[in-house]
């Protein structure tokens, strides 16, 4: 059992590892977490996760609607929100904009996982095709993605998703899924792929 403070806390915690790491810059990037009474504590919109404090973050319930009126939740509510309805093991979501990733997604597959850490650890990643920012067809199509057993997704022109049942894990995927798009990338330009 998890305590709000202590998931705004953790949210905190891993909004400024994800700034740190290069996977968010701006304002960009969301995270959630789904606690046991089903609200969610997910970050606002337009803030930048470099300085997000306890506070900022913006407690909805099941159906997204903030229990503070005078807080408005990520604009990729919906993203988080059907990717919780199909995978009841999910306890979070980082949603990231990571700079390889996302000009890997422009290839029009997932990136190559034939490194050790890539095929041990970030396991299997789906592509999606693009679709706009924050829009129901957005979380439709990561949702039927998450709901096949996919726990990283990457979406074209746009970033990638993780679902887990701890921050730590949902971090280590995204980071992952940066690193196996980083070295795919140069292999590429390296002429090092097969």
């Amino acid at each position: 059992m998890q305590s709000d403070a202590r998931a705004r806390s953790e949210i905190a915690h891993y909004c400024r590892l994800l700034w740190d790491r290069r996977l968010v810059t701006g304002t960009s990037g969301n995270v959630s977490v789904r606690l046991d009474d089903g609200d969610l504590l997910v970050t606002p919109s337009g803030v930048s996760l470099r300085e997000l404090y306890e506070n900022d973050i913006v407690r909805v319930d099941a159906h997204g609607t903030p229990r503070n009126p005078q807080q408005r939740p990520t604009s990729e509510l919906p993203l988080h929100l059907a990717a919780y309805d199909v995978r009841a093991d999910a306890r979070c979501i980082i949603h990231t904009h990571p700079t390889f990733c996302v000009v890997w997604s422009k290839v029009g597959s997932v990136f190559p996982r034939d490194t050790v850490g890539a095929r041990e650890t970030l396991g299997p990643v789906a592509w999606t095709a693009y679709r706009d920012p924050g829009t129901h067809d957005l979380a439709r199509l990561c949702a039927v993605e998450f709901s096949r057993g996919f726990d990283t997704v990457v979406m074209e022109r746009h970033g990638v998703s993780t679902v887990a049942t701890t921050l730590e894990h949902a971090f280590v995927l995204t980071d992952l899924a940066e690193e196996a798009a980083r070295i795919a990338y140069f292999s590429r330009i390296a002429n090092l792929t097969e």
